[in-house]
Parts: structure tokens; C-alpha cells; sequence
């Protein structure tokens, strides 16, 4: 038992103690002659073997990843990264002397000794954190941060004892998911059960007639078919909508990390809408350069996107009006702000989404614009509000469900973009949605 004790201490004696102990026992020998140097060997010896236990006991290997960890607290660090979830390990004066790759990750720090109020400043986790080592209690917080799309996280605080040393391990487990699930099943559940109502009384109310006084009617019954035919396809684009809206909103806090060329969906929107635009005798203008422009995202949500303009640009434009469609990188936030929302003086303007401030992160543009009678400014910025519809503040029904720009909107934030109109009545409106330039290579 003595013996395993004792490896550990050899282990950590520096090569200059095991010189001075060697020096020391060299001298022990010549000692036993009766010289007078004996005497001052004897001397030398004695101070080199009080100096070799002094650096036996004060030396100390420091963990490789963190060198200002203490040295109890160290030997735990290494089990952090057994964790799957992000994962702390906080000393008793609030410092950082832990951290597994998942939280350096999530966190974007390095445990350099770090306070931890300098990356997380949630009240009820610092107190957490202050009762886990000053009480022994051990907690769970859950918490929601806020940002451009907020995030759920459950946070378990539990002491941790080193001898003396007290500290507390925290232990985050994202429940984004969760509750976003639970949170899409009420709302839609909620939406479908409001707006399915009128299109079922309409069927209703024309089943009836249809039963009753347009029984032997034949140019009333084709005239009530085709009424349904309508609800029935409304109740349909509705159901569609709302399962789009919710599958997008189910990932909405996972960003892409595909690229797509921006530059070849709308030429793939454009030729798709190319019978509709004849249908409706418009001029669908296409301006867009010739070389890919590459852009982190999802080609498919991109093309819904696009899609979505482009379709709410023909419905309202004039019969011989124009649409024009443009693609172009421009710059940074601001930057891209200025050049695909910022064309017509007179115009109320609204930026509907806007990304979180980032350094050296370029953008990417699709600018939609239309020659329609435009949109007041009282309602620009309830524009992409689910189930939000100018033409019913207005008494002009167009058809529609109302969730169009709602999923263009969730669809972008999905891809850390904004999202701008500009409208001015009497001349039109432009939607503008941008994403993030991908990286060249």
C-alpha cells in the first residue's frame, strides 16, 4: 500500500530533484572518510536532500487543456467530454476550469480561467451555481434565450468536492425541439380549427341548397358545384400551407449548412411561372448574373421562397403590368439594406426580419417587384403575420390563405437572413429576403 502511494510522488519529481538526490547520496558515501571535507559534504548533502522534498511536494502536472485549472479540479475535466450535451465545470470564485467541446462549440469561448457571468448571465443559473457550492444543492434551471430564433435549455447544476475544494458541474440540454413540437401541435391545431370553419360552413350552406331548392335546378346545381370546387380548394391550399409553415418551424433553430446557386432557383421559379404569367399578359423580367451565385441554404426551402414572391407579385400586378425578379450579392447587412430595399423616395419601408450583426459575413439578395397598386404604410409591418391579408383590411378579396409570406419569413430566419418590403401605392411593391454569401472553395 505504501508502495502505490509512492509512484504517484516519484512520478511527479522534476529531473533536477532526482540530480540533487543523487548528488546527496554521493555524499553520504564520501562522508565516511575523516577528511575535512567530509564535514562540508555532509552539508551539502543535507540542504540538497531538504531541496529535493520540497520540489517533490510542490510540483504538480497542470491539465494539458486548460493551464490555469486547479489542480484538484483538473483530474474531473477530462470526464466532461464523455458528455454528449454542453457541459461546465465551475470552481467555487465563479471561474471556468472545464469545459467539454460541445459547450466550447455552443459557447464560442475558450476556458482560459474565464468568469462564468462573461458567457452565461442567466439569474436563476448563477444561483444555481452559488447554492451547488456553497450549500450542496443540486438544481435544475430551464431557461429560453432570446435571439433571432430562441432557444429552450434545461440546465442541471450539481456540487462536485475535491477534498477541500468545492465546485459545481453544469449540464445543458437543449429542449428546443421539444418545445417547439409542443408549442406547433396547439398553434395549429389552433389555426386549422379557426380558418377551416368558414370554407366548412360555405360547403355546409351549399349542400343544403343543393338538397333543397337547387335539386331539379341544373344551371343552379353546376353554378353551386363550382362554388364548392372553390371552397373545397381553398380548404386544400389552406391544409397544404399550414403543414409547410409547421415543418419549417419544427427546424426552424437548426440553420442549413447545404450551399445553393440563388442564381439557378429563380431561373427554375421563373420558367415554372412562365404559364401563369401569360395567363395573367404580364412581363415577367428575369435580371440575374450569368456566374452561380453560391449561398449557405437549402435549395428547396429557397425555391418556396422565391416561389412565394413571385406568385403574390403576379396576383396583385395589373393585367400588362410588370414583375421583376432580381438576384445580386451585395455585401454586409447593411449594405445589402441599402441596395435591395432602399430604390423609391417616396415609399414606407419596413424590415421584417433582420439577422443578428455578424463580422465578415456577406449577403446575397432576391428583390421581387411588382407594378400592383401597392400597400399602405399603417400595414406594412403586419405583413408576414400569419393569416394577414391586406385585401380583407380593405374589402378587396383576392384568394389567397394568408401564409404565404409567414413561411417566407420562417424560411429565412431558418437561414440567419432578413427579410425587407418597400411600397408605394399607386406604383407597387418589392419584397426583398437575403441569406448568407457561401464561402468560396
Amino acid at each position: 500500500m505504501a508502495t502505490n502511494r509512492l509512484v504517484p510522488v516519484l512520478d511527479r519529481a522534476p529531473a533536477a530533484a532526482w540530480v540533487a538526490a543523487g548528488l546527496a547520496g554521493v555524499a553520504a558515501l564520501l562522508a565516511f572518510s575523516t577528511s575535512a571535507w567530509a564535514a562540508v559534504l555532509m552539508m551539502l548533502a543535507g540542504a540538497a536532500c531538504y531541496w529535493a522534498m520540497r520540489e517533490s511536494r510542490r510540483f504538480t502536472i497542470a491539465s494539458a487543456g486548460d493551464e490555469r485549472a486547479e489542480p484538484g479540479l483538473a483530474e474531473f475535466a477530462p470526464l466532461l467530454d464523455a458528455l454528449p450535451d454542453a457541459a461546465l465545470l465551475v470552481s467555487a470564485d465563479s471561474r471556468i476550469v472545464g469545459a467539454n467541446a460541445a459547450a466550447r462549440a455552443q459557447m464560442q469561448f475558450e476556458p482560459r480561467g474565464q468568469f462564468l457571468t462573461s458567457i452565461l448571465r442567466h439569474p436563476d443559473v448563477l444561483e444555481a451555481v452559488q447554492g451547488a457550492v456553497c450549500e450542496g444543492q443540486a438544481r435544475a434551471v430551464e431557461y429560453e434565450t432570446a435571439a433571432q430564433v430562441d432557444r429552450f435549455t434545461r440546465c442541471y447544476v450539481a456540487p462536485v468536492n475535491r477534498g477541500a475544494e468545492r465546485a459545481a458541474m453544469l449540464v445543458f440540454h437543449d429542449q428546443t425541439a421539444r418545445i417547439s413540437t409542443e408549442r406547433l401541435r396547439a398553434d395549429f391545431l389552433a389555426n386549422a380549427s379557426h380558418e377551416l370553419r368558414t370554407p366548412l360552413a360555405s360547403l355546409t350552406l351549399l349542400i343544403e341548397t343543393l338538397s333543397g331548392p337547387a335539386r331539379d335546378n341544373a344551371a343552379d346545381r353546376d353554378r353551386f358545384l363550382a362554388m364548392m370546387q372553390v371552397q373545397a380548394d381553398r380548404m386544400r391550399r389552406l391544409i397544404d400551407d399550414l403543414l409547410s409553415l409547421s415543418r419549417i418551424e419544427l427546424d426552424e433553430h437548426v440553420p442549413p449548412s447545404d450551399r445553393a446557386d440563388l442564381a439557378s432557383v429563380a431561373h427554375e421559379v421563373a420558367d415554372a411561372a412562365a404559364p401563369l404569367v401569360r395567363e395573367r399578359k404580364i412581363r415577367l423580367q428575369l435580371k440575374s448574373p450569368e456566374a452561380p451565385v453560391m449561398v449557405v441554404g437549402e435549395r428547396f426551402q429557397l425555391t418556396q421562397v422565391v416561389q412565394n414572391l413571385v406568385d403574390n407579385a403576379v396576383k396583385y400586378a395589373p393585367e400588362g403590368g410588370v414583375v421583376t425578379v432580381e438576384i445580386a450579392a451585395s455585401g454586409d447587412r447593411e449594405e445589402v439594406a441599402a441596395a435591395a430595399g432602399r430604390r423609391w423616395d417616396e415609399a414606407g419601408r419596413v424590415a421584417l426580419l433582420t439577422p443578428a450583426a455578424a463580422a465578415n459575413r456577406s449577403y446575397a439578395y432576391v428583390r421581387v417587384e411588382d407594378s400592383g397598386p401597392g400597400v399602405s404604410r399603417r400595414y406594412l409591418p403586419r405583413l408576414g403575420e400569419r393569416f394577414f391579408r391586406v385585401e380583407r383590411e380593405t374589402g378587396d378579396e383576392r384568394g389567397g390563405t394568408g401564409l404565404g409570406l409567414a413561411i417566407v419569413k420562417h424560411i429565412v430566419n431558418r437561414h440567419r437572413g432578413g427579410l425587407l418590403v418597400e411600397s408605394q401605392p399607386g406604383r407597387g411593391s418589392a419584397f426583398a429576403a437575403y441569406v448568407e454569401l457561401a464561402e468560396e472553395g
